[in-house]
């Protein structure tokens, strides 16, 4: 392999908001006709085992490494047994070909089927330990609505950056990064409302953010000679 950086990375930084995609097993695994430089997967809802895990993240491993994406999203529903969410988590990864370095981890912070109530306590603890497992606390990104973020996890820690879900409505929240505007069902701004080969699905925009400065804003640094202000 030659040293040269791949073209779609060379050019990630004229991009001036990153969409991308949020998906699960609830979506067809992902293939090349996926349009984005940004993807986000599920490893785990707790520790419930996504069954497209293995086959999204043998895909975006592939296209981290060719240049196809630029940065990756690797994210778990958070339950409070969380040693065994953050074992899951990692069991998972490592038994896929191990943590990419291009890769984020997303901690998703909802109510539904969790306690109520400040559950700041267990989350920073999964927090703490998925930390530990990626070497860089700013490698460690958030989910969640306004709501369920001042409900649920009031005690954040110190520079957490967080992508927003709100359809309808794009709310600022401290450390917010990016916002989901739209589960595929409407409230999209004109923006997309899905992508291939999901279809409708989950989507996301890195408003005033290209691929490089996001996945940095994210703890994934850009590779030297890739700059972030090329027009």
């Amino acid at each position: 392999m030659s040293g040269r950086v791949p073209r779609v990375v060379q050019t990630a930084a004229v991009i001036k908001d990153t969409l991308f995609a949020d998906v699960s097993e609830w979506q067809q695994p992902v293939d090349d006709s996926y349009p984005y430089q940004v993807l986000s997967i599920r490893v785990s809802d707790g520790t419930y085992r996504d069954h497209n895990f293995a086959a999204n993240y043998a895909w975006m491993r592939g296209a981290l490494s060719s240049g196809r994406l630029v940065f990756g999203i690797v994210y778990t529903y958070c339950r409070p047994n969380w040693l065994a969410n953050a074992t899951t988590v990692r069991a998972m990864i490592d038994a896929n070909g191990g943590l990419h370095p291009r890769i984020a981890l997303m901690l998703d912070v909802e109510q539904g089927g969790n306690p109520r109530g400040d559950g700041s306590d267990w989350i920073n603890l999964l927090y703490a330990n998925l930390a530990d497992y990626a070497g860089d606390r700013a490698r460690i990104i958030g989910y969640g609505n306004v709501g369920d973020l001042n409900s649920m996890w009031r005690t954040k820690p110190s520079g957490l950056r967080l992508i927003i879900a709100a359809y309808g409505s794009n709310p600022d929240y401290p450390g917010k990064v990016a916002h989901q505007y739209t589960d595929g069902s409407g409230f999209g701004f004109g923006l997309p409302q899905g992508a291939p080969p999901f279809g409708n699905c989950d989507m996301n925009s890195a408003d005033g953010l290209n691929p490089v400065q996001f996945a940095a804003a994210c703890g994934v640094a850009a590779p030297a000679s890739i700059g972030v202000d090329e027009v």
